[in-house]
């Protein structure tokens, strides 16, 4: 039988997703554009320039995580409202916004090369569709890479893979 996680460090886990999660959403608020403004935010209580690419990325890195937050506290919350949480999970739990963030970044420059010509300026992108895309790839991560997984194995099928040894198996019930 799995160790369930025990209360406090249930507790403690929640209200530090909680912050994170809404560190997040102030760090969006603080990123976003203003039309026609200087390209500066405030960061640490001073206020830095920032290149609109560089601010795309960052933007596109935030929501990627804000996705993954969703799909995160909707899994916590079912898990430890139903007394099923178990410790197991913790590391899941921190990684989850990490691969967010990295697939919606990976997502965001398959975008870019591949729907915006070389060299087009960074003005040109719309903020809310990246925003948008960024958020539902962190969300969604899962079925994402999944499916990646179905498109280039079959595009890309090998038989390497079964003559590998000390592969990862799938524990027996």
């Amino acid at each position: 039988m799995p160790k369930m996680m025990p209360d406090r460090t249930r507790r403690c886990f929640g209200i530090a997703l909680l912050s994170s999660a809404l560190a997040v959403i102030a760090s969006v608020v603080a990123l976003w554009p203003t039309p026609g403004a200087e390209e500066s935010v405030a960061i640490l209580c001073g206020t830095r320039s920032m290149p609109r690419e560089v601010n795309l990325l960052a933007l596109v890195l935030l929501f990627g995580a804000l996705g993954s937050f969703v799909h995160v506290a909707k899994s916590f919350t079912s898990f430890a409202g139903n007394r099923a949480l178990v410790a197991s999970w913790l590391w899941w739990y921190l990684v989850q916004p990490v691969a967010g963030m990295a697939l919606a970044l990976l997502f965001y420059v398959v975008i870019r090369g591949g729907l915006f010509a070389p060299g087009s300026y960074s003005g040109a992108v719309n903020t809310y569709g990246i925003a948008g895309v960024s958020g539902l790839v962190g969300m969604f991560s899962k079925q994402a890479t999944d499916k990646l997984g179905e498109v280039f194995g079959a595009m890309f099928r090998s038989g390497v893979d079964a003559e590998r040894t000390d592969k990862l198996s799938h524990p027996q019930n």
